[in-house]
């Protein structure tokens, strides 16, 4: 079980940046923290029954709150699945092959990330999906801003060539 002192330190950590990012889903301060304090009690359920490693927290505690996120939106009819026979009524657009070419995008980046350094990861998931500001993120990490940008750089071009051997590039270039 995780300790009270590393819990704290995590929460400390960790808090800021996951409360933006369901707040961006939820879009409700207070629904917000709730969400993120439920995360944390997962975190400790989880921890009741498996070790953790430092390596898989970030993507565990960024999993749960994102799960946590859609299942409140799907309480209150905010968040709807489209069934298939809908997406595609008559006189409509058949758009299945590119949601699915986006699909299969979105999992190859978040694959890509999820086996990349952690602080490219943070600085990408800041930046891209918070939007934060180059500024913002060095400050809170603690590092030069111009380190920042060589990270997230870095990130990109190896993305980009990675995306480019499975064949995915030209999706990644209309985004």
């Amino acid at each position: 079980m995780i300790s009270e002192r590393r819990l704290l330190e995590i929460y400390r950590l960790h808090k800021k940046e996951l409360f933006h990012y369901i707040f961006r889903m939820i879009s409700s301060a207070e629904t917000a923290e709730d969400v993120l304090h439920d995360c944390f009690e997962r975190l400790i359920q989880y921890s009741q029954r498996y070790d953790l490693e430092d390596v898989n927290l970030r993507s565990f505690l960024y999993k749960t709150a994102h799960n946590l996120a859609v299942n409140h939106l799907q309480k209150e009819n905010r968040y709807q699945r489209v069934e298939f026979d809908d997406a595609v009524a008559p006189g409509r657009p058949d758009e299945t092959a590119a949601r699915l070419e986006l699909d299969e995008l979105n999992r190859e980046i978040y694959r890509f990330l999820g086996q990349s350094d952690p602080v490219a990861r943070s600085i990408f998931i800041m930046r891209k999906e918070q939007g934060m500001q180059v500024g913002a993120i060095a400050e809170s990490l603690g590092i030069s801003e111009k380190t920042v940008r060589r990270k997230i750089n870095g990130l990109l071009e190896r993305m980009y060539e990675q995306l480019k051997k499975m064949g995915l590039l030209n999706i990644f270039l209309v985004l």
